[in-house]
């Protein structure tokens, strides 16, 4: 009996490894583009960091799936699995798509961390920093650690720095939105379209990544509702990118490059001002659409696409509520920063603030302005503060805590009103006409609990850590929500290279934390799990 236990936790173990060869395989092949523009670009040299890491990683990754691959076919994956198999590929991946930058500083010609003095490159020479820069593009936080590299300028397929020279070479910069796109719905979604080709199913591996309160199949096999996911989030990628390029507003490499960030919700940018450096109205009105389109439930715009209709939109009171958050909010700033004086005229008002309260509530993280300079306007501050815990959709890319949550929050308070003024009676929670069962109640009620806990326990280590409180407060709301910016010293316009290493890793574990909805990564933590 011992003997075939032992043999059966040795099986599922290289299963779940052949599982993640798979992934790291994917990861590999996500690598190619990047690639291929770092061989056009003759200038630069970040093509041997790509090389290297597809070659090694491809070939690792090959030969562990060949000597596990008939362990996959006869395994049964169960929840435990799933749960197990999503931390460990998130994890994984935060490695490997760190290895293109921590290579490229260690292997480019220009030889960056052998300089005495801050070049190209650089931050990448620590692989603290490597990781963090990866685990923020994956959980489309959009937070940074570069501090020289980003463009100012970009002319003929090259960027420059203000001082006219080279910034970070477009292989690189395709990179860290490349990592956006692979967590926008997640790389297991991706995943569980490809598994069931291998005889695997996906549903549990499904349920352990999707973000939001519930996870709802919108086609009956697993195969299909991820197809179905990323053909809808594929056409709306590539439908920002034409918009960006046939206007003219961008070539076509920043474009796709923003094109990818936006849809993700993500935030990395090409420039070193976020999208305030294009200084375009255009570019900034169309990024402000397709953020709230991400932030909405892709399920809302599978019913859209099927039945060509907007009704799913108008019944859905989740999207209806994040409608009125948007705009009551975009009022609101607008008004305040048209009165303080830091926008001029009703347009300006408004496309500003419809795009910074956007850009948080949906975790973007773009930047259209520097938020932290309307200290005459500390209403607007707080509003955008307030935003970081608000999150998207259910179903949507965006992080934080969800909408629907925050609805059956308001509804649980409305419930204990009533029971205080009549004692005797009965009242059920509803949402979509159907009674909300005491399961979810529960989940959303500890949830939050336990979201905002971490939260505090967060900005509790990073006061440690020397910041002071709008930083430390706003880094781990920021980190745990995948917001990107804050207040202090990683606004806007700055980074978190001010972090220590101590606390780059800290908030990078609050980024995973947040994006696989907290209790996925917590509970491998628990004896009670691993027992079973």
């Amino acid at each position: 009996m011992i003997l075939f236990k032992t043999d059966d936790a040795r099986g599922r173990f290289m299963a779940r490894l052949g599982l993640l060869s798979i992934f790291v395989l994917m990861l590999c092949l996500s690598m190619i583009p990047s690639l291929i523009y770092s061989l056009i670009d003759g200038h630069h040299d970040d093509r041997l960091s790509f090389l290297v890491t597809i070659g090694g990683c491809g070939l690792i990754a090959a030969l562990t799936y060949w000597r596990t691959r008939e362990r996959i076919a006869d395994t049964e994956f169960n929840h435990i699995d799933g749960l197990t198999l999503v931390t460990l590929t998130w994890l994984v991946a935060g490695v490997i798509c760190a290895l293109p930058y921590f290579l490229y500083a260690h292997l480019a010609p220009t030889q960056p961390c052998a300089s005495a003095t801050p070049i190209v490159g650089t931050d990448f020479c620590s692989f603290t920093n490597s990781f963090f820069e990866s685990m923020s593009g994956l959980t489309t936080t959009g937070a940074s650690v570069i501090t020289t590299g980003l463009w100012d300028t970009y002319t003929d397929g090259v960027g420059y720095l203000s001082d006219g020279s080279l910034g970070l070479p477009r292989g690189i910069m395709l990179w860290r939105c490349t990592t956006h796109l692979l967590g926008g719905l997640g790389i297991i979604v991706l995943g569980v379209a490809i598994l069931p080709l291998l005889g695997v199913g996906g549903m549990q591996l499904f349920k352990a990544e999707a973000p939001g309160p519930k996870t709802d199949k919108l086609a009956p096999k697993m195969k299909e509702t991820a197809k179905l996911l990323w053909v809808i989030y594929g056409g709306l990628t590539v439908a920002l990118i034409l918009i960006f390029w046939v206007t003219g507003a961008m070539d076509f490499f920043e474009s796709f490059c923003h094109g990818m960030s936006t849809m993700a919700t993500g935030g990395f940018s090409t420039r070193s001002s976020s999208v305030a450096g294009f200084q375009s109205p255009l570019i900034e009105w169309v990024i402000t659409a397709f953020m709230f389109l991400a932030g909405a439930s892709f399920n809302l715009h599978f019913f859209f696409y099927s039945k060509r209709s907007i009704s799913a939109y108008l019944e859905n009171i989740e999207f209806r509520v994040y409608s009125l958050v948007v705009l009551g909010a975009g009022v609101a700033i607008a008004t305040a920063i048209a009165i303080g004086g830091y926008a001029s005229g009703v347009e300006e008002s408004l496309r500003v603030a419809l795009f910074q309260v956007l850009a948080i509530v949906t975790t973007t993280g773009y930047a259209s302005a520097n938020f932290e300079l309307w200290v005459g306007a500390p209403f607007a501050l707080m509003i955008l503060v307030i935003l970081m815990f608000c999150g998207g959709c259910a179903g949507s890319t965006g992080g934080g805590m969800k909408v629907i949550r925050h609805i059956l929050l308001v509804k649980v308070w409305a419930r204990e009103f009533f029971y205080l003024a009549s004692p005797t009676g009965k009242k059920s929670i509803r949402s979509e006409g159907q009674v909300v069962s005491p399961e979810i109640i529960r989940a959303t009620l500890s949830f939050v609990g336990l979201y905002l806990f971490l939260m505090t326990l967060g900005c509790l280590a990073f006061t440690l850590m020397g910041h002071d409180l709008a930083t430390a407060f706003t880094c781990s709301a920021s980190s745990i929500g995948n917001v990107g910016p804050g207040l202090g010293e990683i606004g806007p316009m700055d980074n978190y290279a001010v972090l220590t290493d101590l606390g780059k890793w800290l908030s990078a574990f609050l980024m995973l934390l947040g994006r696989l909805e907290l209790y996925t990564v917590l509970v491998l933590l628990t004896p009670s799990f691993w027992r079973r």
